[in-house]
């Protein structure tokens, strides 16, 4: 693992969710297609309400602007931050409150609130800590994980502290065991695994319905977006996970994974922290496969969150 490729790692979940921002929680493949081919490009589409008139989807971001960030990405983002404020340890309790602050009433953030968030801000007011989250299997189980395991790579109590930041926000058997699969995936890459080798071996070493559903997506001859049909486009982790692998084993390169993913619809944007974080710890930022330099510019606030994550990474290395 190098410095750049742990920046990048982070750097990558939170280009991937901005660029999904735009056409996030459109169900509908043909419509996504039709606004794609208008423009040329899926990333960075302009948050526009008329894109989901008369086809499945829900337009949750009026309130953003172009180039912001989902809630998953202000998640991973503020764990950055309070990271850093521990220099590179996980602090539950500080997480916590930067959290209830950040998304509470009179917090920093405006924008949508899903359910695991709304849970955890209500027991976290009414001074529930241990845990903090509800039972709910959904993506934002797996938003601060890229900070975590960058911080920790290596560490003998990595799988705890995963665990620990799961249950801030989800306290859920399945949310746990997918969050955990994706950790040691890009556990694998950071260390320096191939992509489609780390792919392999998690979903091999996966029991039950989660290896099942793993090792059916390295295998499906479909394309993302038909197999987009059989999982579900939806937020749940058991259909976020496999779909995302299914995009990572056949992804040319970040640009390539991010587009594929917001054509497959749903809730590409809980999916682009996994798919983002991968990508980003394989490829990095140079080069025709990282992270291009247009993905960067078009974030509010690029150079900022870039050097977060760089300091991040640097209490990694340190």
């Amino acid at each position: 693992m190098t410095t750049q490729n742990s920046a990048a790692c982070l750097m990558g979940a939170l280009a991937a969710d901005a660029a999904s921002l735009g056409l996030h929680w459109l169900y509908d493949p043909a419509r996504i297609a039709e606004v794609v081919g208008a423009r040329g490009a899926a990333a960075f589409t302009p948050v526009d309400p008329a894109n989901y008139n008369g086809v499945p989807g829900y337009f949750a971001h009026g309130s953003r602007k172009n180039g912001a960030l989902s809630q998953y990405g202000e998640v991973l983002s503020l764990a950055t931050r309070c990271m850093i404020a521990s220099a590179g340890r996980f602090d539950d309790a500080a997480f916590q409150a930067a959290y209830a602050a950040y998304f509470g009433p009179g917090g920093a953030y405006v924008g949508y609130i899903d359910r695991p968030t709304r849970g955890t801000l209500a027991n976290l007011a009414a001074g529930q800590t241990e845990p903090s989250g509800i039972d709910d299997d959904q993506l934002p189980a797996i938003a601060t994980l890229p900070a975590i395991v960058v911080a920790n790579l290596g560490a003998s109590d990595l799988s705890t502290t995963v665990a620990r930041a799961i249950r801030i926000t989800n306290v859920n058997d399945a949310a746990l065991d997918y969050g955990m699969a994706f950790a040691a995936l890009l556990s694998m890459v950071l260390g320096g695994t191939p992509v489609a080798q780390a792919l392999q071996a998690i979903a091999t070493g996966a029991g039950g319905t989660l290896g099942e559903s793993l090792r059916n997506a390295l295998q499906s001859p479909a394309s993302s977006v038909d197999f987009g049909a059989e999982t579900g486009r939806a937020c749940h982790l058991p259909m976020g996970l496999p779909l995302a692998f299914h995009i990572l084993t056949r992804a040319r390169s970040f640009a390539d994974a991010v587009e594929v993913n917001i054509r497959a619809g749903g809730d590409s944007a809980g999916r682009a922290i996994i798919i983002g974080a991968v990508m980003g710890a394989a490829h990095g930022i140079q080069g025709q496969s990282g992270i291009p330099p247009a993905y960067l510019l078009a974030m509010q606030d690029g150079a900022n969150l870039w050097a977060q994550c760089e300091t991040l990474a640097q209490f990694a290395a340190a």
